[in-house]
């Protein structure tokens, strides 16, 4: 009985050993294949000596190499598979908000960390470690230092919109602005313009009033009914003679054109015909000459050589009230009178 139980406890014994892990330590490394490309590596592993490849992570990331490799099992110290742990470049992440490189990192196959618990989304990245291009396992975190310092913008002079727009572009936000009008503009703020404040904090600002504009007033123009300038109605160069005690003094003197009548002027805007306006004119002309050549009023000895002129005053009233009168005397003649009536056309006799 005692060499049985002394074999079958000699072979619990062996078993026992040979379960142990330090059977797995006694598995030989895999070949050394680290900084190799996954190409690389697979083409050693697998195609030369025949071994399994498990890739950390799978799938594999495009670009990747060999951070680390272990074996992961073997049969009588025959390596049956490996494990290989891939790496790969980190991105450019400087510049970006926390959240944007979170983002970026994520892609690329790695995490982030900062020690800065404070820090927003918004807060920058400064610095980062692995340094842009450098290479870390896949799964592992890149570690970066945030900046929250933003500068302030300028808002005076900006609508309450623009100011809101401006200031969030940087982080930031207004105070003193919840209740303004969308015309009201910024008359000062603080901090100015130009320092810095922490991504997060406010701006106070201080709005304009506003005041009701009136609407704009036109020039006075010219007065209602007023005929528009025409090249005849230019003044004549003759001294303006003085008022007759007929006419009406709240009338302001007109200047006074010239005798010879245009079409326009005689046409049916006064009231009197083309024709008839010209034979008044014609027996106008007759009759002062008539009138002269029997002994009339004759000009003053200093306006000698100047001529006579028959001249129409043109008033408002545009129905002149004009009589024709012809003689029956031995020598034919035509008579103008004409009645003086405020507000009427007449016809003056005068020196040019």
């Amino acid at each position: 009985m005692m060499p049985v139980r002394l074999i079958v406890a000699l072979a619990m014994a062996a078993a026992a050993f040979w379960a142990t892990p330090a059977q797995a330590a006694k598995c030989p490394p895999p070949p050394d294949v680290i900084g190799q490309t996954y190409e690389q590596a697979y083409e050693t592993l697998h195609n030369h000596f025949g071994y399994g490849v498990v890739t950390v992570p799978d799938p594999v990331p495009p670009g990747s190499s060999v951070s680390s490799a272990e074996t992961l099992s073997c049969i009588e110290f025959n390596i049956t598979k490996v494990r290989v742990h891939l790496e790969g470049q980190v991105p450019d992440l400087t510049g970006m908000t926390l959240t944007a490189a979170t983002a970026e990192a994520e892609k690329a196959g790695f995490g982030v960390t900062t020690g800065q618990p404070e820090a927003t989304g918004e807060w920058k990245v400064a610095e980062q470690t692995p340094t842009p291009g450098g290479l870390l396992a896949y799964g592992q975190a890149v570690s970066l230092l945030l900046d929250g310092s933003t500068e302030v913008p300028y808002l005076i002079g900006r609508t309450v919109e623009e100011a809101r727009q401006m200031a969030a572009d940087r982080g930031l936000a207004l105070r003193g602005a919840d209740d303004a009008r969308g015309d009201q503009t910024v008359e000062d703020q603080n901090p100015p313009g130009g320092d810095e404040l922490t991504i997060g904090d406010v701006i106070d600002v201080v709005l304009s009033d506003v005041a009701l504009v009136s609407p704009p007033v036109s020039p006075l123009g010219s007065p209602l009914g007023s005929p528009p300038a025409s090249p005849d109605d230019s003044p004549s160069p003759s001294p303006p003679e003085s008022p007759r005690p007929e006419e009406s003094p709240e009338e302001s003197p007109e200047a006074e054109p010239t005798a010879a009548l245009s079409g326009d002027e005689t046409g049916s805007g006064f009231g009197v015909p083309p024709g008839l306006a010209l034979v008044v004119v014609a027996a106008a002309l007759l009759g002062l000459a008539g009138w002269t050549a029997r002994g009339g009023r004759r000009a003053p000895d200093r306006d000698h050589d100047r001529r006579q002129a028959v001249r129409l005053v043109s008033r408002a009233d545009p129905s002149p009230n004009v009589r024709i009168h012809e003689s029956r005397g031995p020598r034919p003649a035509v008579r103008l009178h004409v009645v003086p009536d405020p507000g009427r056309q007449e016809i003056r006799e005068g020196l040019s």
